[in-house]
């Protein structure tokens, strides 16, 4: 088991680096669906909240613009817009994709290397 300690170069991921940025993200302000499909071969982390500011989903994505702007409306290519149907909560794809496009809201985490979005994703769940 390898033990990741404060005394490793940053280029490393540890845990403290992990807590500034959860810290960073929960402080920062919601974007705008459209806003985050046009960030461009960004990588990172996102949550999504109901409209109600309920948690509903954590990924990560090593670009956003395709993660927002095709798999997050296709149940075959991302999990929460299947989750939501096979759930009950909407009766097919296009109630889920409108209802995580227009009323749902949204935080991300822009991360360095997509090891780092992948930790920082473990580290929230």
């Amino acid at each position: 088991m390898t033990i990741i300690n404060e005394h490793r170069p940053m280029n490393k991921i540890n845990i403290q680096h992990l807590d500034e940025m959860f810290t960073d993200l929960m402080k920062s302000d919601y974007i705008p669906f459209e806003e985050i499909k046009k960030m461009k071969n960004t990588m990172g982390v996102y949550m999504i909240y109901s409209p109600e500011g309920e948690l509903i989903y954590i990924g990560s994505t090593n670009k956003f613009n395709i993660r927002f702007g095709t798999d997050l409306r296709h149940e075959s290519t991302h999990t929460l817009v299947r989750k939501l149907i096979n759930q009950g909560v909407f009766v097919d794809r296009k109630a889920a994709v409108e209802y995580l496009t227009t009323k749902c809201k949204f935080l991300i985490q822009v991360c360095e290397t997509k090891r780092e979005a992948e930790a920082l994703e473990h580290f929230i769940i």
